[in-house]
């Protein structure tokens, strides 16, 4: 088996995020998956990680395998690229990426644009993208474009902390979008999204960034709970890790079959950062209050905080899960948005339960 890139050997980005990430895989049976490498423009060898340990069977729903690539890599012979967006080797326009995993080469085209996207943004019709690349780009899983039914797609089977890129990096926003689950059996998030900061190196550094920063997500749990996250560095082990979270979870009902609509809010104003979001069935009249709000305002001061964030699709395995008429703006607080106070969270990597 040869080098195997998700989205194949001619890919292109826009600005969206901190970070370029390419994945791709080889053979899991090869003997030796160490000494890695890429080149970015025939520049300098850099080192690539590449999963080494199989999963065996691992229960992904309620703990995790134990790997230095924490959740980033399921598979033995996954592994991602990652290229910081200001990279001085990156050029705008053609980048030819040099692979070398397992004794096999490969070379992918990589067309880059360096501009970020303007808000508003709107994806409520997908027929002008031919492809998934086109509109975002995939840090975990990976994802499909249903041209016929004009919804986005988290490839089954989905992968831990499958996330989607959809827009570029801003601070106070809202999205509403549709969202449809097939079936809940298997998830342990049915998504949303999440307002997405980058992934911070682990520590000690192991060539691939695996500490979750966000600025605000929206999850859903296959059993009736809620939960909004802010994080730095989420599974990291920096002694700088933190996250604010809604604990106990909120209640709320959600059945496979059924239209839902999401309305999700970030606010980040003033060293603020909040989090909000509600979910309905589709058709019917929008609640006032907000399922989840949490906020930063508790984190010590001497912890990192955020300062832009990206818009961008979750979920944790599951059955596939469909977003539609996803719409995206600037949003400008208000002095009620503002007003909030925020519960004490959780330092390190101290957490109730399995999240």
């Amino acid at each position: 088996m040869s080098i195997e890139l998700t989205y194949g050997n001619h890919q292109r980005y826009r600005r969206r995020s901190r970070q370029i990430t390419v994945r791709g895989r080889v053979d899991p049976e090869a003997d030796d998956l160490s000494g890695a490498s890429f080149r970015l423009n025939g520049g300098f060898e850099r080192a690539l990680y590449v999963e080494e340990i199989p999963d065996d069977g691992i229960d992904w729903v309620n703990g995790y395998k134990s790997s230095p690539a924490e959740l980033r890599c399921k598979e033995r012979g996954e592994f991602c690229v990652e290229i910081a967006a200001d990279d001085p080797d990156l050029v705008a326009g053609g980048n030819r990426i040099a692979l070398s995993v397992a004794g096999q080469t490969l070379d992918l085209d990589l067309d880059w644009d360096p501009r970020p996207l303007p808000l508003p943004l709107d994806l409520s019709d997908l027929s002008g993208f031919a492809h998934v690349c086109d509109l975002g780009q995939t840090i975990n899983g990976a994802f499909e474009i249903d041209h016929r039914a004009n919804v986005i797609r988290s490839c089954a089977p989905v992968a831990p902390d499958a996330f989607l890129v959809l827009g570029s990096q801003g601070t106070s926003q809202e999205a509403t979008y549709a969202v449809h689950f097939s079936d809940l059996a298997g998830a342990k998030w049915l998504g949303l999204s999440d307002f997405f900061v980058g992934l911070e190196e682990g520590v000690p550094p192991r060539g691939i960034g695996v500490g979750w920063s966000s600025a605000g997500m929206a999850a859903l749990g296959p059993t009736g709970e809620a939960r909004s996250f802010i994080a730095w560095g989420d599974h990291s082990a920096s002694p700088d890790e933190w996250a604010v979270v809604c604990h106990p979870p909120a209640p709320v009902v959600i059945e496979a079959g059924i239209d839902y609509r999401v309305r999700h809010q970030l606010i980040l104003h003033q060293g603020l950062d909040r989090v909000r979001f509600r979910i309905w069935p589709a058709g019917t009249v929008e609640p006032e209050t907000w399922l989840c709000d949490e906020c930063d305002t508790a984190v010590p001061p001497d912890r990192p905080r955020h300062e832009a964030a990206s818009f961008g699709l979750f979920q944790h395995m599951g059955p596939s899960i469909a977003w539609s008429d996803i719409r995206l703006r600037a949003y400008r607080p208000g002095p009620d948005d503002i007003d909030s106070t925020g519960r004490a969270p959780f330092l390190g990597r101290q957490r109730p339960g399995s999240f």
